[in-house]
């Protein structure tokens, strides 16, 4: 089996410590990566309760940590029967949203560990959405036993107390400078989840990987300057931020193309990154929905009791990109979504062949810009404020909070027999 990666976590095998009244030992750690899809590494620890025998699964994600436990897997259909956004009835454990289908394969273990995959095989599973931010894994393992369910929570770390007196939190990965290796153009790494960075000097194109650039290959410059700097700091609604990327996107509407812009602000590990958008002057803050919280009936959508109706479906491909993002993001990738209309905002739904997501974009007046030491552009206004529009970025810009939960969802998988992870991304502003 390969070595482990380099995953900073303040647990390691062989710690201890005490959650709540309960002794643990950490058991074992693995490793994971989805197959077949643009995201990073994601691991997991075995915590062992020696007092009555139980174990959990634990794992980070965003500044916020999850556990999952193994439960009876009553009623679980076939993993080729699973359909992104199909309602399920697991029988006492409730009725789940279909969020994610998709296969991982293990890169590394440690420990005691049993029932774990071999490193080449690849498993299915499929990640649930339930109502007040439940989440759960079917693990379909390679097929030849039964499926297993793994149903998670989201946990105070303040809860564990460590024998060595640290706190459960997740190492902050220090901001550093890399090289562009087109240009050599300094780059500060402005968030902690990087996976491709795009160089705002001359387009070249990069993953990162063990603290280098490894070009990929240039990209054309965007059409539309940004109104928010990369590096750009600010503090919004009372969070530190940092612009960190830059979205040109586009969609077709009535045989018209229309942009529109999304920047990616970091917020620190606490909470995750935000999405900031600008649609024909209007501007919107973005904000994940949880699938398991929203009745979607194709022609409309209700959330938290208020109903949103069906405004405009429409395919949405990116065009240009600056800055550094938290997934391997690619000009030209599309996404069909759709936008429901209602109260304070717009719904969104993106819908692919192996994800569902949805999002909501509230307004965001335009004299918050000027936290970013900008002048807010000449006719800008809130996105509640205008009234909507014709362009579609509302819709779209909800692919790329899935792509956040995605990472949420992989980090927060907890179940070691081949699951993808539950899917629980928290409250607040997107945090994985």
């Amino acid at each position: 089996m390969a070595d482990l990666l380099e995953l900073p976590s303040p647990l390691a095998v062989g710690f201890g410590g005490f959650w709540g009244p309960k002794r643990f030992e950490v058991e074992g750690r693995v490793q994971y990566d989805r197959v077949g899809a643009a995201s990073a590494p994601w691991q997991e620890f075995l915590l062992g309760f020696p007092e009555d025998g139980s174990t959990c699964w634990v794992a980070s994600a965003q500044g916020r940590w999850y556990a999952t436990r193994e439960v009876p897997a009553l009623g679980a259909p076939s993993s080729d029967y699973l359909r992104p956004g199909e309602t399920i009835d697991l029988g006492p454990q409730g009725v789940w949203v279909v969020q994610e289908v998709g296969r991982r394969q293990l890169k590394s273990a440690q420990g005691n560990l049993t029932g774990i995959p071999n490193p080449d095989v690849v498993t299915r599973f499929a990640d649930l959405s339930g109502a007040k931010g439940r989440f759960a894994t079917l693990d379909y393992g390679d097929g030849s036993e039964p499926p297993q369910l793994f149903v998670g929570y989201q946990f105070d770390p303040a809860e564990i107390k460590l024998d060595s007196g640290a706190p459960l939190d997740q190492p902050s990965a220090q901001v550093k400078d890399v090289q562009c290796p087109n240009c050599g153009g300094n780059l500060p790494l402005l968030s902690e989840r990087a996976e491709r960075v795009v160089c705002q000097y001359c387009g070249m194109q990069s993953d990162l990987r063990q603290g280098h650039l490894e070009a990929l290959g240039p990209t054309p410059p965007p059409a539309i300057p940004p109104t928010i700097p990369i590096g750009a700091e600010a503090v919004l609604r009372g969070v530190k931020v940092v612009c960190c990327g830059f979205v040109v996107r586009s969609c077709m509407v009535e045989g018209e193309r229309y942009p529109w812009t999304e920047y990616l602000l970091w917020a620190g590990p606490s909470a995750g990154y935000w999405w900031l958008m600008e649609e024909e002057g209007a501007w919107w803050l973005v904000t994940p929905l949880e699938p398991g919280d929203v009745l979607d009936s194709n022609h409309a959508a209700t959330y938290r009791g208020e109903s949103y109706a069906w405004k405009q479906q429409v395919t949405a491909r990116v065009d240009h990109v600056v800055g550094e993002f938290y997934w391997k993001v690619v000009i030209g990738e599309s996404v069909e979504a759709t936008e429901f209309e209602g109260p304070g905002g717009k719904l969104s739904r993106e819908r692919a062949k192996t994800e569902i997501a949805y999002s909501f974009c509230g307004g965001f007046s335009p004299q918050e810009l000027a936290a970013f030491g900008i002048k807010p552009p000449a006719g800008a206004v809130g996105g509640a404020a205008s009234g909507g529009s014709s362009g579609c970025g509302t819709i779209a810009i909800v692919l790329l909070v899935l792509l956040a939960i995605v990472i949420v969802i992989a980090l927060a998988d907890c179940s070691s027999g081949g699951g993808g992870g539950g899917g629980y991304y928290g409250g607040g502003y997107y945090s994985k």
